[in-house]
């Protein structure tokens, strides 16, 4: 009877009991590995999740509000590790470490995760990393309370090293995915408690003011179409803006308008279509500042005028590829209306376009 007794409690500490799900160990059966990348291994005395590659569900989870926590074990040396959270059909919230960057501004990050594509190289401010040291080889505790659109970070601390106040992801319940990459990485005593009652009470960094004359929303084509098609040429192909559907994506408070929302994307049909439209009462030229990530091709009225490569590691080892407004093209517009298109490609980390525009008089910009 009293080995039934505990059956039944480990049981009741697993399944879903009115507000909370609890994995209190590395049990088999309570996780969904990856095919490669992934194993259930003893180290350092215990049960683990090794991650190298790999990623690793937990099987059942249906998590929204509450706190998620884990044991991580990593060497001193380049790699990711972290876990996605909130994940629906490709969507998630990602909060990850980086080893290699220990006690520096970015030694971790949170970013959101849409059609696939996680978005660093746009949120890479202090609102979204800590400069947090880490203990190597030996485990570390990490613990994130979620609620709303905030979370809070605790890394083998009693307060919070990070806040975030503008989770930018699904604000809906989701599957726990955790992941790692590019070391061997170890996880144990996850444990994970689904419940809405749950507050945050740390402190997030100020916001950074965004300039007067930045474009506020920007029309993007819902169709992704293959680089290949728009970087080798002088004029845009109309036929690709056949069946374009244009809809209406504002900036967030990178000042950015991030791109993935609108459309995920394959190594090679990676390209969107971002468009403003310039109404001029004569013929003159203008100056637009833009930033893009990765690549983009400018045309105006069809006519290829700008390009530009910022991919990671495009100009040195250390080249991140993040997004600010450091180019600019003189736009020789002719009167009336004038179609401004940015041909927009994503090759890794953040696939976004902002731009600005000091008032010209005798110049509409919609």
């Amino acid at each position: 009877m009293r080995t039934i007794f505990i059956a039944i409690v480990g049981l009741i500490t697993w399944i879903w009991h009115g507000a909370a799900l609890w994995a209190q160990d590395i049990n088999p059966d309570r996780w969904t590995l990856s095919e490669q990348g992934a194993a259930i291994v003893d180290f350092e005395g215990r049960q683990s999740i090794q991650l190298s590659g790999g990623m690793a569900e937990l099987t059942g989870a249906d998590f929204q509000d509450g706190v998620i926590s884990f044991d991580i074990a990593m060497e001193e040396k380049r790699g990711f590790a972290g876990v996605y959270f909130r994940w629906n059909d490709n969507n998630a919230e990602y909060f990850y470490l980086r080893p290699h960057m220990s006690g520096k501004a970015d030694a971790n990050q949170y970013t959101p995760r849409f059609n696939g594509l996680t978005g660093w190289q746009l949120y890479h401010s202090p609102r979204f990393s800590a400069a947090t040291s880490y203990k190597f080889d030996q485990w570390m505790h990490v613990r994130l309370v979620v609620k709303d659109s905030k979370m809070d970070v605790y890394i083998d601390s009693d307060e919070p090293v990070l806040h975030v106040d503008d989770l930018f992801g699904p604000k809906e319940a989701g599957s726990i995915r955790f992941v790692g990459a590019a070391q061997n990485f170890h996880l144990s005593n996850v444990q994970v408690t689904a419940d809405s009652s749950v507050e945050t009470v740390g402190a997030a960094a100020a916001r950074a003011e965004l300039p007067d004359n930045l474009i506020r929303s920007f029309s993007v084509g819902s169709t992704a179409v293959a680089a290949a098609d728009v970087e080798a040429k002088s004029r845009l192909p109309q036929q690709l803006l056949e069946g374009q559907v244009w809809q209406n994506l504002e900036i967030d408070e990178s000042g950015a308008a991030n791109l993935a929302r609108i459309s995920g994307r394959t190594r090679e049909v990676n390209t969107l279509f971002v468009r403003k439209v310039l109404t001029a009462d004569t013929a003159k030229t203008v100056q637009f500042q833009y930033g893009f990530s990765d690549r983009v091709t400018v045309f105006l009225n069809g006519r290829a005028i700008a390009y530009g490569d910022d991919t990671y590691q495009t100009r040195d080892y250390r080249h991140l590829g993040t997004v600010g407004l450091y180019d600019s093209v003189f736009l020789p517009l002719k009167a009336g209306e004038n179609e401004l298109i940015f041909a927009v490609t994503e090759a890794f980390g953040g696939w976004a376009i902002k731009a600005a525009f000091d008032p010209v008089d005798g110049v509409v910009l919609n």
